[in-house]
């Protein structure tokens, strides 16, 4: 079920509301009781028999973090750890495994196995719980508690990737229930913000990207204008996409009395890759810091190991976003990027760039993100290349029809994704904005007007057809 369907929008969100509501007035227990109930029934709707896996993985995560609660072994969490990744290695990565070993000679057969949904991110949240439970830094006995954290159906498909210590304390209020307009409306304003993110910018910009790669994983050229459309409109269209998800989950957390943490901050207005990594998948770049890059030594060993250890981190980053060399090229040229980067930054230390710097900076750090682009839309690794020729030119020169056609339809919602990206408000700050209007203030009528607007545009394209899944949602 997506947050953008019909039946979701229309028949289960106002259900869970209500539902919510009514057994929040029985106290705090009753009220988690219903919510994971309802997680669950939103898990099992797209396969019921994986419920099965998913509850395994809860059961079997929350007696170590039992048992470590009581023997804080390191051994113990050596397992646990290696417990989970073991199952998102075989559901995720088996076939690719076998694939890749095919290639070089191999025979064996494919599994096929079907990816469990969201299980690279409630397995990142239960390795987490677990480490932060080994440090003495989290504590959980209640079962229901536990597996409402990991299940939370607005942050269970595709993140934010959440830790114990931003969701749970807020489970725990003797509050959690009870029904509040303001943080209703505020759940609401935001979903509202991501739903049409979602359908009026990502899945047009979609119609222009799709079919520039489609050309060249079918073997073909662009000529250098459809290239660039099609990698422009992807970048926009990935953006869009993933922080709608995102402002849909928060505003869904909202509803239901959870805040739950901001995944970008503007990305592409970072002036450097370093910068960029701090503001796009907010929630993965801490989890890979905080549980991969830290451990490996960080930059406490020297520039060497330091270099080392950025490859190592987005490689696995890369191949954590899916079983794919593409993945892995991509995650290997933002590992490029950021040694790059902190190599100049000790060259040139950290002066304040001037306005047209800044704008320098920012427009190449624009452009390597979207070189890299290639590589993650791509769905072979001879398209990425053949992309990567047609950007460079050697596609032949653009012909006249296409360039005018190109200006006509292409540029005007390539010149308004660029516009909202570089000009607009983020959505965290207008959820802000709205939250911390003065009690008493007249009412904007135009807030209300303008989100029935956005809402029922939307909800007229999911209904004609014109919306396609959230591209994370795969992962």
């Amino acid at each position: 079920m997506l947050f953008h369907s019909l039946e979701f929008v229309l028949l289960f969100l106002p259900l869970c509301v209500l539902g919510f509501q009514g057994f929040g007035r029985l106290g705090p227990g009753p009220a988690r009781l219903f919510l994971l109930a309802a997680s669950l029934v939103f898990y099992g709707v797209w396969d019921w028999r994986y419920l099965a896996l998913l509850g395994t993985s809860l059961a079997v995560n929350h007696g170590l973090g039992q048992a470590l609660q009581r023997t804080r072994s390191r051994g113990l969490l050596t397992l646990g750890i290696l417990a989970n990744l073991g199952s998102i290695a075989y559901f995720k990565y088996a076939d690719f495994f076998l694939d890749t070993v095919n290639q070089l000679g191999g025979s064996f057969e494919l599994l096929h196995i079907v990816l469990p949904l969201g299980i690279s991110f409630f397995t990142f949240q239960q390795i987490s719980y677990l480490v932060e439970t080994w440090r003495g830094e989290v504590a959980c006995r209640d079962f229901t508690e536990y597996a409402l954290f990991i299940t939370f159906f607005p942050q269970l498909i595709a993140g934010p990737i959440v830790r114990f210590g931003e969701i749970v304390p807020q489970l725990r209020e003797d509050r959690f229930g009870q029904a509040s307009s303001p943080l209703l409306a505020a759940g609401a304003f935001m979903f509202v913000i991501g739903l049409s993110k979602k359908v009026l910018l990502a899945d047009p910009l979609a119609a222009l990207a799709s079919p520039a790669f489609a050309v060249v994983d079918a073997g073909l050229l662009l000529d250098p204008v459809e290239a660039w459309v099609g990698l422009l409109a992807y970048a926009f269209q990935i953006y869009f996409d993933f922080s709608g998800y995102s402002d849909m989950a928060i505003g869904l957390g909202l509803m239901f009395g959870v805040d739950i943490p901001a995944n970008f901050d503007a990305p592409y207005t970072s002036t450097s890759i370093v910068e960029f990594w701090r503001r796009w998948h907010i929630t993965l770049s801490s989890f890979l810091r905080d549980y991969l890059y830290l451990p490996l030594g960080g930059n406490r060993l020297g520039r060497v190991r330091r270099y080392a250890n950025l490859s190592i981190v987005m490689l696995l980053g890369g191949l954590w976003h899916g079983a794919s060399w593409n993945f892995v090229i991509w995650g290997g040229l933002h590992g490029l990027y950021l040694m790059v980067n902190h190599a100049w930054r000790h060259v040139g230390g950290r002066r304040e760039p001037s306005t047209l710097g800044t704008l320098g900076w920012g427009g190449l750090t624009f452009l390597s993100v979207c070189v890299a682009w290639v590589f993650f839309r791509a769905e072979t690794l001879g398209g990425a290349l053949r992309m990567l020729q047609s950007l460079a030119g050697t596609g032949g020169p653009p012909d006249a029809v296409v360039l005018v056609l190109s200006l006509m339809t292409a540029a005007p919602a390539l010149v308004l994704a660029g516009a909202i990206t570089w000009r607009a408000p983020t959505s965290i700050e207008l959820l802000r904005r709205f939250r911390e209007a003065p009690d008493g203030a007249p009412p904007d009528l135009w807030r209300p007007v303008a989100m029935g607007v956005l809402l029922a545009t939307s909800l007229f394209l999911v209904f004609a057809g014109a919306h396609s899944e959230f591209i994370y949602f795969q992962f």
